[in-house]
């Protein structure tokens, strides 16, 4: 049942994944046959995957966004008791939630907090010194929603698929690049040669527009998705208590953030709903008592 829940809450993500593994498939048919370029795939995507959903992938990905566990006296009297609390919380919630999760921090003073893959939850210097410290744990069970749900897990298969497709299109360019130059010297000295610098040129554009339409899909596919998950989260942290604490949270990020004026393409592309459809949820939520017995 978990298994299933797992896979219709990141059915999108899912659909994304399988749209670079087809289109990596896809690189690789055009010089080999069709069952060698599927197994060389596969079992890259293997190898990266198991790192990646390692602890070791998750070290990584830490080290890489410069997350850092709580290191002054000051830091672990006022972070690790308020994660500590929301920790417990959540796994009363779902038991099956993971023994080892630790809170970190990242030395950036920007308003941000995230969860990655089975064991990090991560805020910024700023989310510490913005919100009021009801505020905080309303942001910490949001975020242990992610884990608890496995959008996190998700998250790094993303990362790795991303990473894989973006060196198979710097190869596939690295190919096109010396092909048009060549193409263009020869066609200053034959018709032949003008013949391939067309050629060069529209397998050139057709493969630029091909990438341009793909990464933008896949863009609005992972935003679709990454939207319903954060009101999945959100859910989550009401039902385990923290419901006020996260609209309150949001409510200040709303001040914040009101005056920035955001473009439609960015709206489309964006990975959280809006602010306030956010609140409305979390308010529906505790006028009808969702949740409650």
């Amino acid at each position: 049942m978990r298994i299933i829940r797992l896979l219709i809450s990141n059915i999108l993500y899912i659909i994304w994944f399988l749209l670079y593994f087809t289109m990596a498939w896809a690189w690789l048919y055009l010089s080999l046959t069709p069952q060698e370029s599927f197994l060389i795939v596969a079992i890259i995507y293997a190898v990266s995957i198991t790192i990646a959903l390692s602890p070791l992938g998750e070290i990584l990905l830490r080290f890489i966004d410069g997350c850092r566990e709580p290191a002054t006296e000051q830091e672990r009297n006022y972070l690790l008791p308020l994660f500590e609390e929301v920790y417990e919380d959540a796994k009363q919630l779902n038991p099956k939630l993971n023994n080892g999760i630790k809170i970190y921090i990242m030395d950036a003073m920007y308003v941000n907090a995230f969860a990655m893959g089975r064991q990090t939850v991560a805020v910024t210097k700023g989310a510490m010194e913005t919100f009021t410290a009801d505020e905080l744990k309303g942001i910490l069970a949001h975020e242990l929603g992610h884990i608890s749900y496995g959008h996190t897990k998700a998250r790094l298969l993303t990362v790795i698929g991303n990473f894989f497709f973006t060196v198979m299109i710097l190869l596939f360019k690295i190919v096109l690049v010396p092909m048009q130059f060549i193409s263009n010297i020869m066609a200053r000295f034959s018709v032949i040669g003008i013949g391939f610098a067309v050629i060069a040129f529209i397998a050139q554009f057709i493969v630029n527009l091909a990438i341009f339409l793909f990464v933008h899909v896949s863009h609005i596919i992972l935003a679709l998705n990454s939207r319903a998950n954060e009101i999945q989260a959100d859910t989550f942290a009401y039902d385990i208590g923290y419901g006020r604490e996260l609209t309150s949270s949001m409510y200040l990020l709303q001040k914040i953030s009101m005056d920035v004026n955001i473009r439609f393409w960015d709206k489309i592309k964006a990975t959280h709903p809006h602010i306030a459809k956010r609140i409305a949820n979390l308010e529906r939520l505790e006028n009808e008592g969702y949740g409650l017995e």
